[in-house]
């Protein structure tokens, strides 16, 4: 196995014997300066097949998230007889460090389809209550107990049907005119190969579910939306225009939470 770059101290990207690229994980394997060749015993574990815009989010994301999304995929998989693709530790790792960083930032968010996951998935739920569980385990934080439903709901989604989001082409034609609209507005290109278009992508669809469902998000943190209407007005503005688009008007907490995935979209491509 050689190393070809390293991603963090205990993650590499690595070439295997048949030329096949490989997510190594593995004590220390990231110190020595690529290229190398590593012995087989000191990888502890591999992935196959990983999406290159997922090793790219990697390098972003601190070891100990991708550690505990590792663990919290291997609990899942061992609870539900390997349902759930492993490569999900990504995503999820991706998921987890932005709840995080919400958290950081004292801002909640009260999602209105945590009691449907509880009564769609009642067994299923066990996977975000183990998350949350480790997270303060090992990072003591301790984040909202909604969030265990929205971690089930990342695993049932991504892992079961691998990111791909079954939606009318009518609700494609919204987001593709949302995303012209950011692109016009913020004077930029979208990568719409990269895994934060993907996850962006996500979120609208999550949105036009709700509206179409009039299933308001719920906010106790009003002061945070204040806030990044202040240091954010263009990314404001943008947000509303997109509320047009889409030919409804959104509510503070819909704007709020739209702005902060603008704003990660949008500083991430720049």
């Amino acid at each position: 196995m050689k190393i070809i770059k390293n991603i963090h101290n205990n993650i590499s990207l690595c070439i295997d014997s048949k030329g096949n690229e490989v997510v190594a994980f593995g004590k220390g394997i990231g110190f020595k300066k690529p290229p190398y060749d590593l012995p087989i015993s000191s990888i502890e574990r591999t992935f196959y097949n990983v999406n290159p815009v997922y090793i790219d989010t990697l390098a972003n994301i601190p070891e100990n998230i991708i550690e505990i999304s590792k663990q919290v995929i291997d609990f899942a998989n061992e609870k539900f007889e390997g349902r759930f693709d492993s490569n999900l530790v990504f995503t999820l790792a991706d998921h987890i460090n932005f709840s995080i960083e919400r958290k950081k930032k004292n801002m909640y968010i009260s999602l209105p389809m945590i009691h449907e996951v509880k009564y769609m998935y009642p067994d299923e739920i066990v996977i975000g209550e183990y998350a949350l569980k480790l997270i303060e385990k090992k990072m003591d934080i301790v984040l909202p107990n909604d969030e265990a439903a929205v971690i089930t709901l990342h695993v049932i989604e991504y892992g079961l049907n691998s990111m791909n989001v079954e939606t009318t082409s009518s609700s494609r034609q919204k987001i593709d005119k949302c995303v012209e609209v950011i692109e016009e507005e913020m004077d930029l290109k979208i990568n719409k190969d990269s895994f934060n278009y993907s996850r962006f992508l996500s979120h609208m669809y999550f949105l036009l579910d709700r509206l179409k469902n009039n299933e308001p998000l719920k906010s106790e943190n009003m002061k945070m939306f204040a806030k990044l209407v202040n240091e954010y007005p263009k990314i404001y503005e943008c947000s509303k225009k997109i509320g047009r688009v889409l030919e409804t008007e959104l509510s503070d907490e819909e704007l709020m939470y739209l702005m902060l995935h603008i704003n990660r979209l949008i500083s991430r491509e720049k």
